[in-house]
């Protein structure tokens, strides 16, 4: 059927390396990844680790990130822990190619209170409750699952393949829901605004009693909208009690073993456009306490008068369309066309007719309607589509509420030039029932567009940032080829190309939105964006000094040329030795003060001092950084400009003596972009000290034995940082602070 629509270095990311990484993941992306060689619940979940699982996925997604899985078989409930926002989704997907099935939990996905999240592509089997569980929340879209299976056929052990609860504004499009223990779909618990399209439900049964429906509402005010319906043990579409003022429009319900379309005690139902076929009790019925309903342009043939599911014979309520009980009064049908090929009962309006014209004489009601043979076009094998010489082409109600613009395949309604429109409202020739003749025999869906999908990596990182960005996550509903565009967002842009991943580095710094465009050979576009970050918060020295003599302080004069910006972060050094307790300030000739981001000391007099402030109104050349301390014996002092970061986040310093120095880790920083500051004082040592491998080293220096290195490096995330390296003196303090 065709269908609408930490330790040292710990891994590396964009040329720099974390440290002290406390977590699975650094900086959020837009793509998670899931099953594969070198898969890990506790790694990152990128392409080359990703996570085994799409239970851990679920746990983790977050607003905007795709979940792409790799093709297998996965066992367990994804319970999706976080909600998207419009703008930025959650969406767990199959990566490219890839078939994945999720089996043997007790629901496959199970989303409760969230918002703006989509599960699309996944087969679901084998569940002990439901396939799929939406219970309260918004934005929900499932599309393109096939869910079976779920639930047992016995009592107390039934389920549905799709089950909707107290949930707003949801689209469950383009899913197959078959052999089921229950109901295909159903709406239930006050799910209101919501859609349920171009799915098909087939096939699925309590078993031990009649009550399986292919769809079942007992929810108010939803949309019903293109679904086919077939061989299901009760009705194809059923709205029960509390399923009050939904639409159902453009369904085709046949072989089913109740009614086509059921609606018992609920009010202000819009039945338009419907075809129902061979059910085995009244085709289209509107029973009990049920009202206030419409019911029009319908094709509703031989309901009633033949063993429908599974050859079994009913004996119920028939008619193609019954309107019973307390309904006739507060009911409105007309322009439905309804046929029988052995005598039966016709038509139901408070009373049982065995035409029409009966009914209409009696009655009042079906001033336009047609009892005529519907040419179906193959009925024997479910499709009903019309022949060209069917009496339901240009002939329905176009102003009728609920009445679409599109059939159940999408399709425009088209006005047949052979065909005389005899249609009333703006359309004269919307075609009754669930199909529009085109003219040209079994109309072909109209071409739809592609979904673009985007994920840059790395998100952030420093300039030059050479980023990736990958569109192999979009689709197209026909599976046609896509021609990838990608603009950097920089002025630059890589033009339309065939394979869905493009590279581009970034030699400024800043924040730049990539798009990516994916053209179908129908010249159809969807389009999808990404966030990249290229960042420098170093800036680079401003000024030093140092003195192998006695004193208390120590002036650096700024001969950077440019000066420190306005608002820029200075970061002072003081390596001292031959020092005691006390305090260590910092001022500068512009008024700015400095507060200490780490003090450690050993009992040998050596004492390493890391201060920060912010220059306010800026310094220019020759203005002087004053760094004061208890009276040390040799000092050296440095000063550094940093971009961006403004305060103090997290810090961890050590004493020690050996080969080699740490700092140990920091406490997780607040987030990515940080500027993450390592020093170390090296005393009575033959040479400068080494730091590990990704931490950019910076100047250092030494008077007489002693040596003071820097180094940085520009946070990724939440994660712990470790200052450390090799030093070849007999002792050693080394410290690590992040700014943020």
């Amino acid at each position: 059927m065709t269908r609408v629509l930490s330790a040292v270095l710990a891994t590396a990311t964009g040329g720099l390396f974390l440290l002290g990484m406390a977590g699975p993941a650094g900086a959020a992306t837009t793509t998670l990844y899931v099953g594969g060689a070198k898969c890990s619940d506790t790694g990152p979940g990128s392409a080359t680790n990703p996570f085994c699982t799409i239970l851990h996925a679920g746990a983790v997604a977050t607003a905007g990130q795709t979940v792409l899985v790799n093709s297998g078989s996965y066992s367990g409930t994804v319970s999706v822990a976080n909600s998207g926002t419009a703008a930025s989704p959650i969406t767990f997907q199959p990566a490219a190619g890839a078939s994945v099935t999720i089996t043997g939990g007790a629901d496959g996905f199970s989303i409760a209170t969230k918002s703006y999240v989509t599960v699309t592509g996944f087969t679901i089997t084998g569940t002990s409750s439901y396939g799929i569980s939406v219970s309260g929340g918004d934005h929900i879209t499932l599309s393109q699952n096939t869910v079976t299976g779920s639930g047992q056929q016995a009592s107390g052990l039934i389920a549905a393949g799709i089950a909707l609860s107290g949930t707003t504004s949801a689209l469950v499009t383009g899913n197959h829901a078959d052999n089921n223990s229950d109901s295909g779909i159903v709406l239930k618990g006050g799910t209101t605004s919501s859609t349920v399209s171009y799915n098909e439900a087939s096939g699925n049964a309590n078993g031990y009693q009649r009550n399986a429906n292919g769809i079942n509402v007992i929810a108010p005010a939803n949309t019903i909208v293109g679904n086919v319906l077939h061989d299901n043990e009760d009705s194809g579409l059923q709205f029960y009690t509390g399923g009050d003022n939904n639409l159902a429009a453009d369904n085709v319900s046949y072989n089913n073993g109740d009614h086509g379309i059921d609606d018992y005690n609920v009010t202000g139902g819009r039945l338009i456009g419907n075809t129902i076929y061979h059910n085995c009790t009244s085709g289209i019925n509107v029973e009990g306490t049920s009202g206030n309903y419409l019911v029009e342009n319908n094709i509703s043939m031989d309901n009633a008068v033949y063993p429908a599911y599974h050859g079994i014979a009913c004996s119920r309520r028939a008619g193609n369309i019954g309107i019973w009980d307390s309904a006739p009064a507060t009911t409105t049908v007309n322009g439905n066309l309804v046929y029988l090929t052995r005598s039966g009962t016709m038509y139901v309006f408070g009373t049982a007719y065995s035409t029409l014209a009966a009914m209409q004489a009696a009655t009042g009601q079906e001033s336009v309607g047609l009892q005529a043979n519907p040419q179906f076009l193959n009925a024997a094998i479910g499709n009903l589509q019309l022949a060209g010489t069917s009496p339901a082409i240009d002939s329905a109600d176009s102003g009728a509420s609920g009445e679409q613009a599109t059939d159940a395949l999408g399709v425009n309604r088209v006005d047949v030039p052979t065909v005389p429109n005899t249609g009333i409202g703006p359309r004269p020739y919307d075609d009754r029932g669930a199909y529009e003749y085109t003219g040209l025999g079994t109309p072909p869906p109209p071409n739809q567009p592609p979904t673009a999908r985007l994920s840059v990596s790395p998100g952030s990182g420093p300039a030059p940032l050479t980023v990736t960005a990958d569109g192999s996550a979009s689709t197209d509903p026909e599976g046609q080829a896509l021609n990838y565009a990608f603009d950097w967002g920089d002025g630059t842009a890589t033009a339309p190309q065939s394979t869905p991943t493009a590279s581009h580095t970034y030699a400024k710094v800043g924040t730049f939105t990539v798009t990516l465009t994916v053209t179908d050979p129908g010249d159809l576009t969807g389009s999808a964006t990404a966030t990249v970050r290229s960042i420098n918060p170093y800036v680079g020295q401003i000024a030093t000094n140092y003195s192998t003599t006695a004193r208390t302080s120590d002036a650096m004069v700024v001969w950077k040329a440019a000066g420190v910006a306005a608002g820029n972060l200075v970061v002072v050094t003081a390596n001292l030795t031959g020092t005691v307790a006390g305090p260590v300030t910092a001022t500068d000739s512009a008024g700015d003060s400095y507060t200490v981001a780490s003090d450690i000391s050993d009992g040998a007099g050596h004492r390493l001092v890391v201060l920060s402030g912010v220059a306010t109104a800026g310094l220019v050349t020759n203005q002087t950084i004053t760094v004061s301390f208890p009276n040390a014996a040799t000092n050296r002092v440095t000063a550094d400009e940093v971009s961006g970061p403004t305060r103090l986040d997290v810090h961890a310093e050590a004493a020690g003596t050996g080969a080699t120095f740490s700092s140990g880790p920091t406490p997780p920083v607040a987030g990515p972009n940080e500027y993450v500051f390592a020093a170390v004082g090296s005393y009575a040592a033959t040479s400068a000290p080494t730091f590990a491998a990704g931490w950019a080293v910076q100047t250092g220096y030494a008077v007489s034995t002693d040596y003071l290195g820097r180094a940085s490096v520009v946070s990724t995330g939440p994660n712990s940082y470790t200052g450390s390296g090799s030093a070849t003196g007999t002792s050693w303090l080394a410290a690590t602070v992040a700014f943020s």
